[in-house]
């Protein structure tokens, strides 16, 4: 019996190492693309370090003002966030220094109290606008934002303009009210532009949001 058990057990470790081998060859070519990350950032450390290249100055409020003022469009990705947005938007729209930008909010049919929300606040101010989604959801946030562009491509078309700058924002996000006039400024020298997402302090018994606060605080937002 025991012999048996120890022939079992033999075969049984031969086929899980069987299993293991090309799951460790899958593990290690899907973390290549990681260390190809490490491996520019470290290149370009050591770049930095032995020929020391031109660092940026921050503008001034003379910079900011004198810059060409380009036409900026928000994006917003929208599912059942109609307890959130309406706030969002007000703020943000009371908030921002600039008078050149609009806001396209995606929705989808299926949420009308978030298509309701954006609709009440896009009826107070006209860069405000709303951006339904043709088909049910929820599907991807990629896939609203895709068809917020044709909302905004449509636009376009209507007023024979072009925008400039295209922005990515969510929907409880509080837009620093500077974002937009720097973001013009460096988008004369920068065809993409990343800026932080920093997440609101929140007590320790908040861990869950907390966490998901800290999730956040490394993606960021381009044009």
């Amino acid at each position: 019996m025991v012999g048996y058990i120890s022939r079992w057990l033999a075969a049984f470790d031969h086929d899980v190492l069987r299993v293991l081998a090309p799951l460790s060859a899958a593990l290690l070519v899907s973390g290549l693309d990681d260390l190809a990350v490490d491996l520019l950032w470290a290149f370009a450390w050591l770049k930095d370090k032995l020929s020391p290249s031109a660092r940026l100055f921050p503008p001034g409020e003379r910079q900011l003002d004198s810059a060409p003022r380009r036409r900026i469009v928000i994006l917003i990705p929208l599912w059942k966030e109609h307890r959130v947005i309406g706030e969002m938007l007000e703020h943000n729209l009371a908030a921002i220094r600039c008078d050149s930008y609009e806001i396209f909010a995606g929705v989808y049919p299926n949420d009308p109290e978030t298509e309701a929300a954006v609709r009440s606040v896009a009826q107070s101010f006209a860069n405000v606008h709303l951006a339904p989604v043709p088909h049910d959801g929820p599907t991807s946030k990629a896939d609203c934002l895709n068809w917020a562009f044709q909302h905004l491509l449509i636009e376009e078309e209507s007023r024979g303009a072009q925008f400039d700058i295209v922005i990515v924002h969510d929907a409880e996000d509080l837009i620093h009210p500077e974002e937009l006039r720097w973001m013009n400024y460096y988008s004369a020298r920068f065809d993409f532009i990343q800026t932080p997402v920093l997440p609101l302090p929140t007590p320790f018994r908040a861990l869950a949001h907390g966490l998901y606060c800290d999730d956040f605080a490394g993606i960021t937002r381009a044009i």
